[in-house]
């Protein structure tokens, strides 16, 4: 969204917000009033109002709200012809958030006091964050410039439908349109019902390192995937735990002993090794704060539903999925009829390079 106007019906200009900062010589009183009068013209002429307006470069999308004594048109305007879905889907969140924030104003004469609506700019603050575009255009260019970032889907959280994409290679809009809305359902469950608190994102790794972060906003979920060089795919799964095609572990003693020999990274507060059913095989509390015992067996659904992301959108087994909230994160590597879940604090752990190298240690350490 480039600019936005909120428009009476007289054309007096209530509200104005733009993306760029706007020069002295603008006139937002002089557009809000070209945009009035074509809109009337449409009406007196044609018996309906304008839905949009496509110009050489802009399109000019208006909404208008029809339930107040002040019939009000919301105006927003883009360049990218592609990003006119999400619009809507802002727009129509501004207009309800803007009528319920001034309703007394609006059900009465317009008085021609406009400064009390400026206090709305924090209102546009959380539209757009709880959407998205304030990461959407530094992600298109940092794509477009090439590099390790390869696409940014911006996903329905409910429906899975997709509102917009970009993608400098092929993404699989079917399997990640109803895939992730599963992985971040049963993930948000987790942490909400068990830890009480907000899950942020969600980080799934392949063995040969593609990488799915999903960042999960208030009305969006933004899915970024990632290319990154190292490979590993060989090496790990022909380490004993990938040789086994039983659902059930076998010889857990020894299993036990290897793991109990590993040296683990100090960010780490809590262990657990869990099969497949939700049965903790070993465990080693570190930091006796970070009591997550109770919800550890839950954490294999989520491994699950990674696994499956995993190999039904890239073909690869996974490696390691995580979940950061606002206080912990939560790393599941993947031992094929098994899951290595690890605890430790947001803080400390939050990058793709800090989890990598967790879990890259672990594997050093097994195979």
């Amino acid at each position: 969204m480039d600019d936005l106007f909120i428009i009476n019906e007289a054309g007096s200009l209530l509200y104005s917000w733009h993306l760029k900062k706007q020069d002295e010589t603008s006139d937002d009183d002089l557009i809000s009033g070209f945009l009035t009068a074509m809109n009337t013209f449409a009406s007196i002429e044609r018996g309906e109002d304008i839905k949009s307006l496509k110009l050489k470069e802009t399109n000019i999308i208006f909404e208008k709200f029809s339930e107040s004594f002040q019939k009000i048109t919301f105006v927003a305007t883009t360049k990218n012809d592609e990003l006119i879905e999400l619009l809507h889907s802002v727009i129509h969140d501004i207009m309800e958030s803007f009528t319920k924030e001034f309703g007394d104003f609006l059900n009465k004469d317009f008085d021609g006091e406009v400064t009390k609506f400026h206090k709305f700019d924090e209102h546009i603050k959380e539209i757009i964050l709880s959407h998205g575009l304030d990461t959407l255009f530094d992600s298109i260019n940092q794509i477009e410039k090439g590099g390790n970032f390869k696409s940014v889907v911006f996903l329905e959280p409910k429906g899975g439908h997709i509102f917009y994409i970009h993608a400098k290679q092929f993404v699989n809009k079917e399997k990640l349109g109803y895939l992730i809305p599963l992985v971040v359902n049963s993930s948000q469950f987790l942490y909400q019902n068990n830890l009480n608190e907000k899950l942020n994102w969600i980080l799934l790794t392949t063995v040969r390192n593609e990488n799915v972060l999903v960042e999960i906003r208030k009305k969006i979920i933004i899915i970024k995937q990632y290319q990154l060089p190292e490979n590993i795919e060989d090496e790990f799964l022909t380490l004993d735990f990938f040789k086994s095609k039983e659902k059930y572990i076998k010889k857990p003693k020894k299993i036990i002993e290897k793991f109990e020999r590993l040296i683990w990274d100090k960010r780490i507060k809590q262990i657990f090794l869990v099969d497949l059913v939700g049965k903790i095989i070993y465990s080693k509390i570190i930091d006796e704060k970070y009591d997550c015992s109770d919800y550890i067996p839950e954490t294999i659904s989520v491994l699950t539903s990674s696994k499956k992301i995993s190999e039904e959108t890239y073909n690869r087994v996974l490696f390691s999925t995580s979940l950061g909230g606002e206080k912990i994160t939560t790393i599941c590597m993947n031992f094929n009829n098994m899951g290595l879940t690890m605890i430790g604090n947001v803080n400390e752990i939050n990058t793709f390079q800090t989890i990598q190298d967790i879990c890259y240690n672990i594997f050093l350490q097994v195979k």
